[in-house]
C-alpha cells in the first residue's frame, strides 16, 4: 500500500514537470507556446523512457484540449467584439448627430421601438443629454460631451481587446499545430520502438533456440 502511494505522489510530481518540459515562452496575455520536440531520439531515450508513454500522451493530450477549449473561448469574445463595435461607432454617430442639432436649435423627428413591431412617433428638441445603456438593466443619463467621451473610451477598449483576441487566435493555432505534430511524432517513434523491441525479442530468443 505504502509502494502504491509513493508510486502515485511521483507520477503527480512527474506530470507537473512534464507539463513544464512541454510548455515555453508565454504570450502578452499569458498563453504559453508548446514545445516543438527537435530531437525526438533523445526525447523518447529520456522522457518517454522516464515517465512512460502513457504519461507523456496524456499530457500531450491535456494540453491540447487546454487550448482548443481557450481557442473556442476567444472565438466567442471575437464574434461579440465584432458585434459590439459597429453598436458603439452608431450610438456614437447618433449622439453627434444629436449634439448637433441641439446646437442649431432643430428639432429631430424619431420613431421610437416601444415592442415589437410596435413604433410610437416623437418630436425631439431642446436636450442637451442622453441616457445609455451600459448594461445589467442600467441606464444612465450623460451630457453630450460625456457620452462622447464614454463610447470614445468604450470604443478604444473594444478595438484593443479584438487585436488581441485576433493575435491570441493566431497563437493558438500555431500552438495547437505544433501539439498535433509532436503527438503524431511520438506515436510514430513508439510504434518504431515497439516494432524494434519485439524484432529483438525474436532474434534473442531465435539464438537461444539454436
Amino acid at each position: 500500500a505504502n509502494m502504491a502511494g509513493t508510486t502515485t505522489a511521483v507520477a503527480e510530481l512527474t506530470t507537473t514537470e512534464l507539463a513544464r518540459q512541454l510548455t515555453g515562452e508565454r504570450n502578452p496575455r499569458g498563453i504559453p507556446s508548446i514545445s516543438f520536440i527537435e530531437d525526438m531520439d533523445t526525447f523518447m531515450a529520456t522522457t518517454v523512457a522516464r515517465v512512460g508513454i502513457e504519461q507523456v500522451v496524456g499530457t500531450f493530450q491535456e494540453l491540447y484540449s487546454k487550448m482548443k477549449f481557450m481557442e473556442l473561448h476567444l472565438q466567442k469574445n471575437k464574434a461579440n467584439l465584432k458585434t459590439k463595435i459597429p453598436e458603439i461607432v452608431k450610438t456614437r454617430d447618433m449622439v453627434l448627430f444629436l449634439q448637433e442639432k441641439a446646437a442649431a436649435e432643430e428639432a429631430v423627428n424619431a420613431h421610437f421601438n416601444l415592442a415589437d413591431h410596435l413604433y410610437a412617433s416623437a418630436e425631439i428638441s431642446d436636450v442637451n443629454s442622453v441616457c445609455i445603456w451600459l448594461g445589467a438593466n442600467t441606464m444612465v443619463e450623460y451630457t453630450f460631451e460625456e457620452a462622447i467621451a464614454l463610447l470614445d473610451g468604450n470604443l478604444e477598449t473594444a478595438r484593443t481587446k479584438l487585436t488581441n483576441v485576433n493575435e491570441d487566435l493566431e497563437w493558438l493555432r500555431n500552438q495547437i499545430i505544433t501539439s498535433e505534430v509532436n503527438m503524431a511524432r511520438v506515436y510514430n517513434a513508439d510504434v518504431r520502438r515497439r516494432r524494434q523491441d519485439k524484432m529483438n525479442a525474436e532474434s534473442g530468443a531465435a539464438e537461444q533456440a539454436s
